[in-house]
Formats: structure tokens, sequence, C-alpha cells
């Protein structure tokens, strides 16, 4: 698994970086700091094609304007109901939370069940709403980039714009559904699995009961 985490921006967000044989790369959630992912990506001769995106939160996209600088092939990935809040620095928290710039536009919008395709990886996009309107979950084998919506023994927030709880009940079930036991990889935190969290984490033993 060529897997690496570095925590980045002001609230060390997990920001993951994935490539295959060929040194083909996916960036997830460069939260800050894109000077530091840009350097392990140097270091390692990767190649990145893509940044794929959790949600549009300050402390998720502050290092993505950077990063495009260097690397301005890259496209950027996000979910269609996160758009509005990306340029708005009072919706996306960026002000909040100490975040860097937020200008760019992304060039892949997406929605449930597009497939990414870089190099020889696919991740497949999930819709997990609830800690924000258009929150992905990006499934690639047995990883699960799951941003803010899980983390180990809890979830994400949903007082912020944009949240809904019952949404995220929904969306944490359909994690939960997932067939295996995914590596879960969280917006921050420690990684867990999706074994544990089914039976340790009190919001998502909550959410496998509510009807979908």
């Amino acid at each position: 698994m060529n897997l690496e985490v570095l925590h980045v921006g002001p609230l060390g967000t997990n920001c993951y970086i994935v490539w295959d044989e060929n040194r083909s790369c996916a960036v997830v959630d460069c939260g800050g700091q894109a000077e530091k992912v840009a350097e392990f990506i140097e270091e390692k001769g990767l190649t990145p094609h893509y940044m794929l995106l959790t949600h549009g939160h300050g402390d998720h996209i502050g290092g993505v304007e950077g990063f495009l600088k260097q690397y301005p092939q890259v496209k950027v990935c996000i979910g269609q109901g996160d758009m509005e809040m990306l340029h708005d620095r009072v919706k996306n928290m960026s002000d909040a939370v100490g975040a860097e710039s937020t200008n760019f536009q992304p060039d892949v919008i997406l929605k449930d069940g597009d497939i990414i395709h870089c190099g020889d990886m696919e991740f497949h996009a999930m819709a997990t709403p609830g800690h924000t309107p258009g929150g992905i979950s990006y499934l690639k084998g047995n990883m699960l980039f799951c941003g803010d919506t899980l983390f180990q023994g809890s979830m994400g927030r949903t007082d912020l714009y944009g949240g809904d709880e019952a949404a995220m009940m929904q969306s944490l079930k359909r994690l939960a559904q997932l067939e295996g036991c995914p590596i879960v990889l969280p917006g921050h935190g420690n990684t867990s699995n999706l074994d544990d969290e089914r039976r340790c984490n009190p919001f998502m033993k909550h959410a496998m009961k509510v009807e979908l």
C-alpha cells in the first residue's frame, strides 16, 4: 500500500498522498502547507494527477491554490453540494480557522457513483453529506477516505454551515453497510477500521438503526 499521511494547516488536517507502482499519485485534502506536500512528492519522484477533496471547509482546501501553482496540471475534484461555499470564507470556515486562500476552480464536480481513474488506481466517490451538503468519501480498494464524516469513535460536526444531522446519520449508515473491513482514513485524528467503528462507535451504532 503506497500511502503517506501528512498533517497540514492550522488544524493539523490529515492530507493523504496515494500512488501506484508507476508513481502516479492523487492527493486527498491538501488543507494547507502546499510546500510540505510538494516536498514529499518531489522526494518520492511522484507525478500528481488529482486533488480529491472530501468537502469544502478551509482546513481541507487551504493548500489547494498553492499546490496548483506548482502542479497546474492537477485536476481538482469536489462534490457538487459544496461548490457554493468554496469562495465564501465565512461559509467554508476559512476565516474562523485561519486557512490560506481558497481562490481556485474545481475541474471535476463529483456526484455519487463517479469513479476517478488515476494511473492504475480507482477512487469510487460516495456522497456522504451531513458535515457539509456536498461531502464525498472516496473508496479505493480497502481504503476509505472519509473526510470529516467518520472519525475513530466519533463523527463530524453538524452544527456548522450546511450541516445536517439526519443526513449524517444516513451517511454513517451507508458507510457501515460497505462490504468487508476497509481501513478508515479520516480528515483528522487516528486511522481506524470499519469493523471497529461498527462495533464501538456510538454514532455509527445509532446510525445503523436509522431507517433509510
